[in-house]
């Protein structure tokens, strides 16, 4: 059978195939674009609606993920589990402690608060992060192993009161700063702190001050501890009389034959021949030397024609002249002639006595008004009672802000030297009395005192070296409850644990070092381990506070 009989077979066996025209091929691609179409908006719809869930989880996430950083663990300090918001509060603390007292010193130390504290070094290994990081363990460490002592003792404290009168305070200081309530918590005890969440903290601290207070109470110093710290510190408490008079050198104000030879240069800046003149060593010995015969001739006269000064603290004398006025053996009537090479002078001295600070501290109750009323409160105490009981009624009424935590304005102990010059002359008036009252007006601080005068207290002296041992014997007791106390840093947070490993591996590795050599020379096979350090990693700051408090703000509800 031919080709073509065969094909003529098959079409008349088989369907017909249809023939495809330029429109029918158009049709066809249009009809596979729109499938292809339909295919590709079902796939762009499961993605989006893939992007849409993932959107939505990562919205639900974020409280989750807020709760995660304030609440979950950030270190753990002898085995209990401290959150970010609690290291905080430690943390700010601290730092604001830090800054309260060396506030004035900040630039000298090179601190910009405003800056990166991580960046800016404290010491040649730590930042002043790491430093503010290791103040705030230390601090959880104390309220941790006092918490567990103060629990184990059963000791009960009710502190909603001084709780009370904190927060108020932390308002008034938020509005006195023109800032929110909130912005000021922020700002005092880090990013993601809140009131509500800090409450326990403030709460644990101020049980924890009324524990150590009891404690401290129960083993106060006696009159013998007193005496006996003072003679091992008289230099801190005592005072002196004494007279003198300073000759200053007369320095050249221009060159003479023993100046230093200059160089001529050309075009001299008419700035630099207007400088002062700087003399040279030589002139500076020859005027010394004049000086010197000068002083030497006054040693006989200092005593009745030098200026007089009486009850100089020996803490406040000029580091020239305190080695010789507070030598034990120096007796009234030596003199001497020292000299002070910085300022280019003599100083001649005649001693007069030593003795123990007199000032007497003061018992008062006060109240304290930035309104112009300070008459008009003490004659309405005039006008009812008159008593110590109803001025402290008074006090407490009105002493709301500024000496809200001073329960009935009573203030013990109080040194008189630290207070204005009109105040501390009202307080030493030889004839106070108990129940002597006075309105004092202060223009450098902006308020008025009304006073009501209890009675004298002990000397000054005394009760700072009871103040003084009382602080020692807590912080001895709370180092004791803490020697041994770990700390654990799962998330690497606290990059000073790193630096004391690594310094406490590089001595070990040091000591090990000296002793195998030490050791091998002789053959005695004796254990070459003998001198390595302790590594045991102290803190190095002692000083109480709190908190890292990097990160961003946290703005959502609690």
């Amino acid at each position: 059978m031919s080709d073509s009989e065969k094909k003529k077979q098959k079409n008349t066996e088989g369907v017909q195939e249809p023939v495809l025209t330029r429109y029918d091929l158009k049709v066809k691609r249009r009809q596979e674009q729109k499938k292809k179409e339909e295919r590709e908006k079902k796939i762009a719809t499961a993605v989006g609606v893939l992007v849409l869930i993932g959107l939505i989880c990562l919205v639900l996430s974020f409280p989750i993920r807020s709760w995660l950083t304030v609440h979950g663990t950030y270190v753990i300090v002898d085995g209990e589990k401290v959150p970010r918001v609690e290291f905080d509060y430690n943390y700010y603390t601290a730092l604001n402690n830090y800054v309260s007292v060396n506030g004035y010193l900040l630039s000298l130390m090179g601190l910009n608060l405003e800056g990166d504290l991580s960046t800016q070094m404290y010491s040649e290994t730590l930042s002043w992060k790491d430093y503010f990081d290791e103040l705030a363990v230390n601090n959880l460490k104390s309220s941790i192993a006092v918490k567990r002592d103060m629990e184990a003792a059963g000791f009960t404290y009710d502190e909603s009161e001084e709780y009370e009168h904190f927060v108020e305070s932390l308002r008034q200081a938020a509005q006195a700063e023109g800032h929110s309530f909130e912005e000021h918590v922020k700002e005092f005890y880090g990013p993601y702190a809140t009131m509500k969440r800090v409450e326990d903290d403030i709460r644990g601290d101020l049980r924890i001050s009324a524990y150590l207070d009891s404690v401290a109470e129960s083993n106060a110093p006696s009159d013998e501890d007193i005496q006996t710290y003072y003679e091992e510190n008289r230099d801190d408490y005592d005072c002196v009389d004494y007279h003198m008079i300073t000759v200053n050198a007369e320095l050249p104000t221009e060159p003479t034959e023993l100046a230093d030879p200059v160089e001529e240069t050309e075009g001299t800046d008419s700035e630099d021949a207007q400088e002062t003149y700087e003399p040279s060593q030589a002139e500076i010995d020859a005027a010394m030397l004049i000086a010197k015969k000068e002083a030497d001739s006054l040693l006989d006269t200092v005593g009745s024609e030098g200026e007089a000064y009486t009850n100089v603290q020996l803490t406040s004398v000029s580091y020239t002249i305190l080695e010789w006025l507070s030598d034990s053996g120096r007796k009234k009537g030596d003199t001497t002639v020292l000299e002070n090479t910085a300022a280019h002078c003599y100083y001649v001295l005649s001693f007069d006595d030593r003795y123990v600070d007199p000032t007497v501290s003061a018992n008062v109750r006060v109240i304290v008004t930035e309104d112009d009323n300070g008459q008009e409160i003490l004659d309405e105490w005039k006008a009812g009672e008159a008593t110590e009981e109803s001025f402290a009624a008074l006090a407490d009424k009105y002493n709301d802000g500024l000496l809200m935590d001073v329960e009935a304005g009573l203030l013990e102990g109080v040194d008189p030297r630290l207070l204005e010059d009109e105040v501390s002359s009202w307080l030493t008036d030889g004839a106070r009395k108990s129940g002597d009252t006075s309105v004092i007006a202060s223009p450098s601080a902006a308020v008025t005192y009304i006073f009501y005068y209890i009675s004298a207290g002990e000397p000054v002296w005394k009760v700072d070296i009871r103040d003084t041992l009382i602080n020692n014997f807590k912080s001895d007791y709370v180092t004791a409850l803490t020697e041994n106390m770990t700390v654990q840093d799962p998330h690497h947070n606290l990059r000073y644990l790193e630096v004391e490993a690594q310094q406490e591996s590089a001595a070990a590795e040091s000591s090990s070092g000296e002793d195998g050599s030490q050791g091998s020379g002789d053959g005695s096979g004796e254990d070459a381990s003998e001198g390595s350090g302790d590594g045991s990693g102290e803190d190095a700051a002692q000083e109480s506070d709190n908190a890292s408090g990097e990160g961003t703000s946290d703005s959502s509800a609690e």
